[in-house]
């Protein structure tokens, strides 16, 4: 009797103990399940760059021009403007009061045309107000670009715009009845000013077409475009910024609009081959310029191996300099980025070919549960990869959780 006491007590504790283990398993699962913690990114369309930074120099078609005479030089072209033949680079005056004074004529000049064009009768009699505001709204948003661009002769167009509609919507609405006070004080002010100016003491003209720049640095006769083949790692290395203030140099004329960046690159694997589409971004503007490599030369080896590539983009920023750091951009790829950190692999057999193979791709977060999606990837860095968009939902998606730690190469 005390021994099916004792089996019975013994059956009892033992069916408790695998009670207790059964339920504290459960519960140890349940609690892994619902609590494991992940750290996850949000998948987001980004784009990859396959591009080098490297030293860039301009090499161009210059003629130097040069004035014998004394005075102060008043520019009558920007730096990347066009000239034709004949056409004004600079008035030559005796101080720099006459060329103020000649500053301070054109913009009144500028003034007194808009304000004439603000009043002009057709304008004002077809002018709508909402129209206006809608015009001036338009005009503020390009204006807020151009800043960024850093364009200031478009900054200056749009200021102007939008001072014509703020002052027609004025007019349209009563708030003033004319400028015409305004405008005889300005036509005044010119009057007197154009008796103190003085003639110019003589006048420096293009004798060709071409592009104007308003200094010289020295490498003219050397850096053109005749003499791309002979240019080395070393003499690419000697060029320097060094604009020359030597007196007499107007500037320099840029005969066409063809001018070609050169460049010492590691071409080891290849990755540069003539008539190559590339696009250049250089550090002194926001804007890129679009080129085709016309020279590699690899005389002095692979590794040091002479890149030129031409362009036919002239503009204030691109003539400012004679070397400079550039980003010479080969291709783009759109796409979702994923970083390196959460690239997985997981064995999967292809239904049409029936064959297993390791495909990349990453796990997210589909509620509570890790999920696998595969990934299209299109570009890679050290960093990071760029997976190409796909409807397939067995692919990341856009917004899709990735998960960056908390789960091994097999999904646990």
């Amino acid at each position: 009797m005390n021994n099916e006491a004792l089996t019975n007590g013994t059956m009892a504790v033992v069916l408790v103990l695998v009670a207790v283990f059964i339920i504290t398993t459960v519960v140890n699962v349940f609690y892994k399940a619902v609590n494991k913690k992940y750290v996850t990114e949000v998948a987001l369309e980004s784009v990859g760059t396959d591009s080098e930074i490297v030293q860039g120099v301009f090499v161009r078609d210059e003629q130097v021009v040069t004035y014998g005479g004394k005075g102060v030089l008043s520019y009558e072209v920007p730096d990347g403007g066009k000239l034709g033949v004949g056409s004004v680079i600079a008035n030559v005056y005796a101080d720099e009061e006459q060329i103020e004074m000649v500053r301070h004529y054109r913009e009144l000049e500028n003034e007194l045309a808009l304000l004439e064009r603000i009043s002009n009768r057709g304008t004002i009699q077809t002018a709508q107000p909402s129209n206006i505001s809608d015009l001036f709204t338009e005009n503020y948003k390009q204006y807020l670009y151009s800043r960024e661009k850093g364009d200031l002769s478009e900054l200056q167009a749009q200021r102007e715009e939008m001072l014509v509609l703020l002052s027609t919507y004025q007019l349209v609405t009563e708030r003033d009845a004319s400028f015409s006070m305004k405008m005889d004080k300005v036509q005044a002010e010119l009057d007197a000013l154009s008796e103190e100016m003085a003639e110019p003491l003589d006048t420096i003209e293009a004798d060709t077409a071409a592009y104007f720049v308003s200094y010289a640095d020295g490498y003219e006769q050397d850096l053109t475009l005749e003499s791309l083949e002979s240019l080395t790692p070393e003499t690419l290395a000697d060029i320097h910024d060094n604009p020359k203030t030597d007196e007499g140099i107007v500037g320099k004329l840029i005969d066409s609009y063809q001018w070609a960046m050169t460049a010492v690159v590691d071409n080891s694997d290849r990755i540069y081959q003539k008539d190559d589409r590339v696009t250049l971004k250089f550090a002194s503007t926001s804007e890129t310029v679009r080129g085709t490599v016309t020279m590699v030369n690899n005389a002095a080896g692979d590794d040091k191996t002479v890149l030129a590539v031409m362009c036919e983009s002239m503009t204030y920023d691109l003539v400012q300099h004679r070397t400079e750091t550039v980003e010479i951009i080969r291709d783009e790829y759109k796409g979702i980025m994923v970083p390196k950190a959460a690239l997985r692999f997981k064995q999967m057999t292809d239904e049409e070919t029936g064959e297993t193979e390791n495909v990349p791709g990453v796990y997210i977060l589909n509620g509570e549960q890790p999920e696998f999606r595969k990934l299209v990837i299109s570009y890679e860095t050290s960093d990071y990869l760029i997976s190409a968009q796909t409807a397939d939902s067995d692919c990341l998606q856009l917004y899709d959780s990735i998960i960056l730690k908390g789960i091994d190469a097999d999904g646990e």
